[in-house]
């Protein structure tokens, strides 16, 4: 029987104000706390970064940068990173925030790309970038650096006095339907790919995620661990800018610890982070005795890739002790936020292993891998979404941009999953991560969550190598500290527990650390090099 049916999220409201003209209102009037670095405990406040963002702008206006301009970030999330974000939002140019511990070879393709006219780097990335500067087609008419190097400008010289202005005004742009912003896909598969993003596809996204969670009171604070590069931490950025909420950033990549650390110092009530990180958080705490005290959160959002109800009792047992529920989202890059659990969602409604229920202004359906036809609910198939976020395309990609689409203009996502009676989604896993043993499907994530659940293992990826039944799966693990397992124990252990089909054939690799991208997703392509 076929099916010509899918699930859609509440209605969005939306309002003809743009990005910029949603900031103006906080830089303006808000004379309270923007956030803090817990890379380094400083606080910064409204005032100062009003004045910081107008001076970046006033050097922006020196070049008569506005439409059609690229501002591009090198940076984890520092605070002058975003200084320089907001200020090419206030000018009308597409922002850009790309990964620098990519490969060199990564960097100089996805930047000769873009074509940045400004091209902000910190500390830490200013090495790399002089290193492939010249290999650089078209150069940024911009150079900035928070640090003193040749050719470059640097960030303090920009942040000099500027006449108190009480008012900033955005500069409108040209064409307010084309992109404001490029987010790159994270990459776990290959070269991340460039995504243009409209104004009206992120201000869709911020009213989104408002609308699901972040009806919290105006004082309170919200952490966010994931990179400024990765969607939801622009995202998250942003949305702090435009509702005055406090956050908690990491300038950074933030070890477990100082996590752990900073939610005890600074008492978020709201965190967003990966599932590798809350399992390391959870871990951290057992072994500390419940050192740090995390009770300020009212809220904790996991990301990034699927969770399975097994790990995420586990994890709501022992790190948030049945006090508040673990609430699974589900985004894309492409498509922005698609499901997740309500604000009102409590530890007892929330299901475990599930995404959550479409999000405002989104329409979902699941069509069969093998007819392409719409599938009804409880039977797996490709999710295929419409929604109001939507990307205006990849870049210099538009046959790419076509392909992901089907004839009626639903996006392709590449991800297996089903939906309940009652809406909720549930993830199996990508397509392309999907393994075969014996005809027989296997989702990589379900056997990690097995291998996450012993009690000697920190860390585990699954890859796979070929044979004439189908892939012999490998486990890829991080033993924790002071653990010692046998992998001949840790292969019955899992193969005690999952079906023949998904048992470890090609037995257990032992390594420091699982390849993960900054944002916590498993690098599928790292892992299959590991074994070869």
């Amino acid at each position: 029987m076929a099916y010509n049916i899918h699930i859609s999220g509440p209605k969005m409201i939306m309002h003809n104000k743009t990005i910029a003209e949603m900031f103006i209102n906080q830089l303006n009037n808000n004379e309270g706390l923007f956030g803090i670095d817990c890379s380094t405990g400083k606080e910064y406040g409204y005032p100062k970064l009003k004045k910081d963002v107008l001076a970046m702008t006033t050097a922006f206006q020196k070049y008569e940068l506005g439409h059609g301009d690229v501002v591009m970030i090198t940076d984890y999330g520092s605070y002058e990173g975003q200084v320089v974000m907001l200020a090419g939002i206030l000018m009308g140019t597409t922002i850009a925030a790309l990964n620098h511990s990519l490969k060199k070879s990564a960097l100089i393709e996805l930047i000769n790309e873009s074509k940045p006219s400004v091209l902000f780097c910190n500390t830490f990335s200013i090495n790399i970038i002089t290193d492939i500067i010249n290999n650089i087609t078209n150069q940024p008419i911009l150079k900035i650096s928070t640090i003193v190097c040749d050719g470059f400008t640097s960030y303090s010289s920009i942040m000099v006095s500027v006449e108190d202005i009480l008012f900033i005004r955005p500069i409108k742009s040209k064409n307010p339907v084309g992109p404001c912003a490029i987010i790159y896909s994270s990459g776990t598969t290959g070269t991340p790919k460039g995504i243009y993003l409209s104004d009206n596809a992120l201000k869709s996204a911020l009213i989104s995620f408002k609308q699901s969670l972040m009806e919290e009171p105006i004082e309170n604070k919200f952490m966010m661990t994931s990179p400024i590069f990765w969607y939801t931490g622009m995202l998250l950025m942003m949305l702090g800018v435009h509702f005055g909420k406090p956050r908690l950033f990491f300038s950074t990549k933030p070890t477990t610890e100082q996590i752990l650390c900073s939610i005890d110092k600074f008492k978020p009530t709201f965190l967003m982070t990966g599932v590798a990180v809350i399992n390391e958080m959870m871990f951290c705490q057992i072994t500390n005795g419940h050192k740090y005290n995390i009770q300020s959160l009212m809220t904790c959002v996991v990301g990034g890739s699927p969770m399975r109800a097994d790990l995420q009792r586990t994890i709501v047992n022992n790190l948030l002790q049945k006090r508040i529920p673990i609430k699974q989202g589900y985004g894309a890059s492409e498509q922005g936020i698609i499901a997740l659990w309500s604000m009102d969602s409590g530890i007892g409604t929330v299901r475990d292993g599930s995404v959550g229920r479409p999000a405002a202004g989104i329409e979902i359906k699941i069509v069969s891998l093998k007819t392409g036809k719409c599938v009804g609910p409880n039977t797996e198939g490709e999710i295929r979404i419409k929604s109001v976020s939507n990307m205006e395309g990849y870049v210099n990609d538009m046959k790419k941009t076509i392909c992901s689409y089907d004839e009626d203009g639903w996006f392709k996502s590449g991800d297996v999953g089903y939906y309940t009676d009652d809406c909720c989604l549930f993830i199996v896993g990508r397509i392309k991560e999907l393994m075969f043993y014996n005809h027989q499907r296997i989702a990589p994530t379900d056997i990690e969550t097995v291998l996450l659940s012993h009690p000697a293992v920190l860390d585990a990826g699954v890859t796979g190598k070929n044979s004439v039944h189908g892939d012999l799966l490998i486990g890829v693990v991080k033993v924790k500290p002071g653990q010692n397992i046998e992998p001949e124990k840790l292969v019955s252990y899992v193969n005690d527990r999952v079906n023949d089909h998904e048992r470890l054939r090609g037995g257990i690799i032992f390594v420091d650390d699982v390849p993960r991208s900054p944002a916590g997703k498993l690098k599928r392509e790292e892992l299959l090099n590991l074994i070869e």
